[in-house]
């Protein structure tokens, strides 16, 4: 069944050409018929149907000349790492299939392996393996043994011998229906027909892909065992989850201040093997995504492709699994970081390089310099807090904010203590930019949650007292007056977000 599924999502495939010059010999015959009858009328004919022959017959003809040339990581040979190429070669043995031809890393939770065809796949001309290094840096051996022995099961398994042909089926029949247009009638009927040929033709595809992972998933098994491909399957959850994280929270945290870490590797480790982080992975393990596929989806869900091994044939773990998968690479930091910058913008690439507490402090410098001019507007801070003595609160609190907490005829007071919350986190985001610009305060690195600001004694226990009595109601903002004079704050201090202190 599963080869039949295959085979018909080739003869699909086959037909779509078919499909394509019917239509383009269609048009020709169309104008031919018009011009032999009347010039004017085969004119605006012409008009509609060549441009839509036109974008089917140049999508159809540029469909063989594509390639996957353009590899974004970094290509690795047996010399620069032999342990890892001699991994893949053993399991391409065992597998039963020739082993890569190159092997590339890249910075994606994923690996893969893809075949340069011609002919819609047909032909192979070279084989390749992208292999991600965070997954290195995240499993285990037995699970990385897994992964590997999965992609190459897509080499191996029956299943899997119109994988290259419904790959490219896939790019050349979106390409023509992404590039009809819609404007006219004709263009619709034409992009409607063709949709539902793409329709039937995804729905076919999807399914043999789905049975091409779980046959991998087989030969994982057989291969690793079968504890260890289905650990790996949860590990690769909460590693893509955890790397969305680093980036996110983590390495981008300069972002907007112009730097970038210069050492991506070094931080994701410290990230992985941090105590809370770790407990957090596993709790992401113990419950995993209830997140359910869509029949468009090429991957089953990982809960299914789990239960299915496990209700399969039992394979034993090889021993010496449990070492890190790292030792099978030689730097593994230092290549996360060289696949990193090989997909780096041209923007990225012109951002200054920072160890990780001065990225962090920075960053978080930036974000709050940036907030506390929102807040302030054209005011001085000291300005804001002459509002606070005045009884102004609402002129420097949320203004959404607080009118949504307002009862209707509510008093001066009552309109100030309303504001007095919001005063106070607004009157906090500024205190610490300013604090942070004289260097009394800084942002410090945490791996385990967001960034500690943390302050000079003895400023650390006078802050908090002196914000909530310049923020009550009844207001005193002497004390904050005080302890940011002391701290070296300058009198009309204004935040500048463009000012940098690395």
């Amino acid at each position: 069944m599963k080869s039949l599924r295959g085979l018909l999502a080739a003869v699909l495939l086959a037909g779509f050409p078919l499909l394509v010059l019917a239509f383009v010999g269609g048009i020709v015959a169309l104008e031919v018929l018009a011009l032999r009858h009347n010039v004017f009328t085969a004119a605006k004919l012409g008009i509609i149907t060549v441009p839509v022959g036109w974008i089917l017959l140049k999508t159809l003809l540029t469909v063989e000349r594509a390639t996957d040339d353009d590899v974004p990581g970094v290509a690795v040979t047996p010399e620069s790492q032999p342990a890892l190429w001699a991994l893949v070669r053993e399991l391409a043995d065992e597998a039963g299939t020739r082993p890569p031809d190159e092997i590339y890393l890249d910075a994606d939770v994923n690996a893969a392996v893809t075949e340069r065809t011609s002919w819609l796949g047909l032909r192979v001309l070279r084989r390749r393996m992208i292999i991600g290094v965070p997954l290195l840096m995240g499993l285990r051996q037995d699970q990385f043994r897994a992964v590997l022995a999965h992609e190459l099961g897509h080499y191996s398994n029956k299943d899997t011998r119109f994988s290259a042909l419904t790959y490219r089926g896939r790019k050349s029949i979106a390409r023509v229906v992404n590039g009809l247009g819609r404007d006219g009638y004709f263009e619709r009927f034409v992009g409607w027909l063709f949709r539902q040929y793409a329709k039937l033709y995804f729905m076919v595809s999807m399914s043999v892909c789905r049975d091409q992972e779980l046959a991998a998933d087989a030969v994982s098994a057989r291969l690793a065992g079968t504890d260890a491909a289905a650990s790996a399957l949860r590990e690769i959850e909460a590693l893509a989850v955890t790397w969305r994280f680093f980036m996110n929270n983590y390495a981008a945290i300069g972002w907007d201040a112009g730097y970038l870490p210069d050492r991506f590797g070094e931080g994701y480790r410290a990230l992985l093997t941090d105590p809370t982080r770790a407990e957090q992975m596993e709790e992401m393990r113990r419950n995993p995504s209830e997140e359910k596929t869509s029949r468009w989806d090429t991957h089953p869900a990982t809960r299914d492709r789990v239960a299915t091994l496990e209700a399969g044939a039992r394979f034993p773990v090889r021993p010496g699994g449990e070492l890190p998968a790292t030792e099978l690479l030689t730097g593994a930091e230092k290549m996360l970081d060289e696949a990193l910058f090989t997909v780096f913008s041209d923007e990225a690439h012109s951002k200054r390089r920072t160890d990780w507490q001065s990225l962090v402090a920075i960053g978080r410098r930036h974000v709050a310099a940036e907030a506390a001019a929102e807040v302030l507007g054209e005011r001085t801070l000291d300005m804001a807090l002459d509002l606070l003595d005045a009884g102004r609160h609402e002129e420097l609190a949320d203004a959404a904010d607080a009118a949504s907490k307002l009862p209707a005829g509510a008093g001066s007071r009552a309109r100030r203590e309303f504001a007095s919350a919001s005063v106070r986190g607004r009157l906090a985001i500024v205190a610490h930019a300013a604090l942070t610009d004289v260097g009394a305060g800084r942002w410090s690195l945490s791996w385990s949650g967001p960034a500690p600001f943390v302050l000079d004694e003895p400023l650390k226990d006078e802050l908090v007292p002196a914000l909530d009595k310049a923020a009550a109601a009844e207001s005193d903002t002497a004390p904050l007056r005080a302890l940011l004079t002391a701290a070296g704050v300058p009198a009309g201090y204004r935040p500048s977000p463009t000012l940098v202190r690395s």
